[in-house]
């Protein structure tokens, strides 16, 4: 009996391991049927890369739109990947809140401006963040959120310091190195 106790062992942990395989390609083949992820990941990088994507979203299918892209996100993301769309939504927020309290108050001063291109320029980040996320989670490849907005950015080498800078802050922010 003593001698067998090795081979249960090894028997036990073969069994373990199995079934902790099994149980990842059953949950991989859940989120992967249907092409939920392919769309998903597809409808995200529009809205990095297109401008007129981002300005359809002021409409009212827009928004629904958003709020189900958001809902689908939210489902199959990492936590990772959900953090960046909370700091995102967040940032997205924080921006129309003080663009309202500018217009009532008739305040444009360069300043102002400066704030706005700053909160820009994070939003703009923080979407290629999620979608350079989204593509880590779903093809285990990882793309360098910066190169997402040298796709979309004509003029990134002019605010390269700015995105590197804000890329900095959005990781420490998130516990994650540089």
């Amino acid at each position: 009996m003593i001698k067998k106790i090795p081979e249960m062992v090894s028997d036990k942990l073969k069994s373990d391991r199995e079934f902790e395989f099994n149980k990842e390609l059953q949950i991989d083949e859940f989120y992967r049927k249907d092409g939920n992820l392919q769309q998903i990941m597809m409808n995200w990088t529009e809205l990095a890369i297109d401008t007129n994507a981002m300005e359809s979203l002021d409409s009212k299918n827009g928004q629904k739109k958003l709020r189900k892209l958001v809902q689908e996100t939210l489902g199959y993301g990492s936590g990772r990947t959900v953090k960046l769309l909370t700091e995102m939504l967040q940032e997205s927020y924080r921006s129309n809140d003080t663009e309202s309290e500018n217009t009532e108050s008739g305040n444009n001063e360069s300043e102002n401006n400066e704030s706005i291109n700053r909160s820009s320029a994070t939003i703009m980040l923080l979407l290629a963040m999620v979608v350079s996320s989204l593509k880590e989670d779903f093809t285990g490849q990882k793309v360098d959120p910066l190169d997402v907005l040298k796709i979309k950015l004509t003029d990134y080498y002019n605010h390269e310091g700015l995105f590197k800078e804000l890329f900095e802050s959005v990781n420490n922010k998130l516990g994650v190195e540089v």
